[in-house]
């Protein structure tokens, strides 16, 4: 059993991980921001990162999250339009000053042809979208998440160069290509022989249920979290699995199955074709598994469902699910062995529904076609650590038709991301040895600090809070806690890896992750535990432990310096500490205490309140068109403002707290521009006007991105957060500090009559 450590959407260990990820080994042609997840299992709530994890992914979950720019490229971008922009800005935006007060980098990105009242995050990133190509190899690029990473998986590949034990032998053996060719199929051949030998449903559940210890999970997730009524007790958990497409609209949806389905075929029938089915068999299996998983499909629980934690917390004795679900739950559990754990007596299952209506399906289904669709998932799951044909079968499908990316991932990018992924702890340690500087986390530190103390203010402040919630709300504030750097965590592994055989090395790191995983059932939770490494450039709110994580990978230029100047540093990695905070009184976040457990401490006047407040966002949100980056005219879609409520809370209310919390240390200092002589690079002096302008384009340009229209497309269906444009002109459409700041007219596409506000 593996320990995921940050799994999409839920903090949980999943037992039948690879390398410590959520799901499945490395994707060969997994690109470094959005790498799908060849294994789709959805996560449980508990964990709400300010990006997606790109834990998700066969590919190399762990150093990956958002798709990075070439550092060279962008620093040649920020030479180039540096003047031009910062002249345009000064004569079209503020008063003309005597002082040059925006940074190079700034101007470099901004399009100053754009009224910021129009679209700010035009305004912010227009020159830089317009200039920006997508790398072939990628399917998203971002100007500051992109530099910021390609600069630490240059850090994370010295490291390698090093010679360490266990991840120089992990790397190496992936890097072998000549030795992965020749080895071919065959690590899976005995498992796909007793595959075809299970004589009845009974017996191949209970070998699904024994290979997913190692291997996918079928139909049943499973994985060991935080008890939600109990969050200092680990517990088991069941989750609805066994799609390969990112997500149940597209099967559901017939247009956008359309789109997908030939390549989805051709994918099947390559995987069979290469593991020695003949071409016309092939061909046949492959419309069995489409038709199985379109019916399996059938059977998900809409992923806005699964964001109410209240309605997938249902606990069940063990007997009592296998009783219920005797294939998909009571015969794949045996299989795992886990029901021999002496602490196993309960099971929450998120979706009850789900499991009720695949336990039918499977009974319905005649017993060829289950054992093809389980024999196809195993080899789906395992795709990419084999031979070249098979990771080009990934990326047809995967990386190219569903995510518009034209080459295939560096072989060693994708080594490296599983390295990182399978030991996310020591690659973390050596990380912060190499890259970290100490001495910004007491600065980081302080600026989490500040914004909560904004929060306590906020709520002082709120009108519609009545006495009883904002005591509430004041009391869980006090109890957040913060991990910010590294983790501490000191790991001693019993085993010895092999330069020359990944297969092999791939076994004995899931045999490890999975008893790792088991021996967590019944024990105390480990708060101390991350579920990101130090290299991530990301962050996280975990709603069962009441904790926020900044690891070191983030705190670096420009999202957070010592010498920035303070608009920049709250602009930007201020308004992600405000974001992670937020979460903890979002949507979700809400129905937790201060102790991390599932409680109501709500008022009934109060939550309906929310529930009016957090409507109106769903509103808004629902009218964002998303245009084609192609062709503009084009909409690929609209913002899902129900499935993205919960990020879009935590967007507004995470500026709102950062632009508090700076306004507040400006006056605490008396002079915005006391210290900026001893700012080294820093502008020389700031005027307060144009500092608090200089913040929100930091937090804007903090989410200059974009994305093909397939990767887009796959976005708007399964990720939680809101496309980057709308990430930044919906907070801006609601802000009224923005609209004071850029003296936007009301009725301005930035300064709407109708704002919706809530933190």
């Amino acid at each position: 059993m593996a320990t995921a450590r940050k799994p999409p959407h839920g903090g949980y260990s999943r037992i039948s991980v690879q390398h410590a990820r959520l799901d499945g080994p490395v994707d060969a042609d997994g690109d470094d921001e959005d790498a799908e997840t060849l294994d789709e299992d959805v996560a449980l709530g508990g964990i709400q990162s300010l990006f997606p994890s790109r834990r998700r992914t066969s590919s190399v979950v762990a150093a990956t999250l958002l798709l990075l720019a070439a550092l060279f490229v962008v620093l040649v971008l920020l030479v180039v339009r540096s003047n031009q922009l910062k002249s345009a800005l000064q004569s079209s935006v503020a008063p003309a000053s005597a002082e040059n007060w925006l940074p190079e980098r700034a101007a470099a990105l901004m399009d100053a042809r754009v009224d910021p009242c129009d679209d700010f995050f035009q305004f912010a990133c227009g020159a830089w979208v317009r200039e920006r190509e997508i790398p072939p190899e990628k399917t998203s690029v971002y100007a500051a998440f992109s530099a910021v990473r390609d600069a630490n998986e240059a850090a994370l590949r010295a490291i390698l160069a090093d010679g360490w034990p266990f991840v120089s032998e992990l790397y190496a053996s992936c890097m072998n290509l000549s030795a992965v060719n020749a080895t071919g199929v065959a690590p899976l051949r005995a498992a796909l022989g007793r595959i075809a030998r299970a004589d009845s449903k009974q017996a191949l559940f209970t070998l699904a249920g024994e290979l997913s210890r190692a291997g996918p999970s079928f139909l049943t997730g499973l994985g060991v979290a935080p008890d939600a009524k109990n969050a200092t007790t680990n517990v088991l958990y069941a989750a609805q699995a066994g799609l390969s497409l990112p997500d149940r609209d597209y099967y559901l949806d017939a247009s956008k199955f359309a789109g997908v389905a030939s390549d989805f075929r051709a994918f099947i029938a390559k995987m069979f074709a290469l593991a020695g089915w003949s071409p016309v068999d092939a061909t046949r299996l492959d419309v069995l598994v489409v038709d199985f998983e379109r019916a399996l499909a059938g059977a998900f629980v809409p992923k806005e469902a699964l964001l109410d934690p209240t309605a997938t917390y249902n606990v069940v004795r063990v007997r009592d699910a296998a009783a219920r679900y005797p294939l998909v739950f009571g015969a794949f559990l045996n299989g795992t062995g886990i029901v021999n754990a002496s602490a196993l007596a309960t099971v929450v299952v998120e979706a009850p529904a789900y499991f009720a209506g695949a336990e039918q399906l499977v009974r319905e289904t005649d017993l060829p076609t289950l054992r093809t669709y389980v024999a196809y998932q195993y080899l789906r799951y395992f795709a990419p650590t084999l031979s070249e044909p098979f990771v080009d079968a990934v990326f047809a499908l995967f990386k190219k038709a569903l995510g518009g990316q034209k080459q295939r991932t560096p072989r060693w990018k994708v080594c490296l991301h599983q390295v990182t992924a399978s030991f996310p702890s020591l690659m973390g340690k050596y990380f912060v040895r190499r890259q970290f500087d100490e001495r910004g986390e007491g600065n980081a530190v302080e600026l989490v600090q500040r914004i909560e103390r904004a929060m306590a203010a906020a709520l002082e402040e709120l009108p519609w809070l009545d006495a009883p919630t904002r005591a509430a709300a004041t009391a869980k504030l006090a109890l957040v806690s913060n991990l910010v750097g590294h983790e501490a965590k000191q790991e001693r592994f019993p085993f010895v890896l092999s330069p020359d055989e990944l297969s092999t090395n791939i076994q004995i790191l899931s045999q490890y992750q999975f008893e790792q995983a088991v021996a967590k059932i019944g024990q105390p939770v480990d708060r101390s535990e991350w579920y990101m490494t130090a290299a991530d450039v990301n962050a996280y709110y975990s709603a069962t432990g009441n904790q926020m994580v900044f690891p070191a990978g983030i705190l670096q230029p420009p999202f957070f310096s010592r010498t920035n100047h303070p608009a920049q540093n709250y602009g930007a990695i201020g308004s992600i500490i405000g974001h992670e905070l937020t979460h903890g009184f979002d949507s979700q976040g809400r129905n937790f205490d201060g102790t991390g457990n599932l409680a109501s401490w709500w008022t009934n006047a109060t939550a309906r309140e929310f529930d009016a407040r957090a409507a109106c966002l769903v509103d808004q949100y629902s009218t964002f068109p998303v245009a084609s980056a192609v062709d503009p005219d084009r909409v690929l879609g609209h913002v899902n403002g129900n499935f993205t409520l919960g990020e879009n809370i935590a967007d507004n209310g995470g500026v709102k707290l950062a632009f508090s919390a700076f306004q507040r240390a400006m006056a605490e200092a008396g002079d915005s521009d006391r210290d900026n002589d001893a700012r080294a690079g820093a502008p020389r002096v700031i005027a307060a006007a144009d500092a608090e302008k200089l913040f929100f384009v930091s937090f804007a340009q903090a989410f200059c991105g974009k994305s093909t229209d397939e990767a887009m497309v796959r976005r708007l269906s399964s990720d939680p957060h809101a496309p980057e444009e709308w990430r930044v002109n919906g907070v801006m459409m609601n802000s009224d500090a923005f609209a004071r700041v850029f003296a936007c007219p009301r009725g301005a596409n930035m300064n709407p009559e109708r704002k919706c506000r809530l933190w």
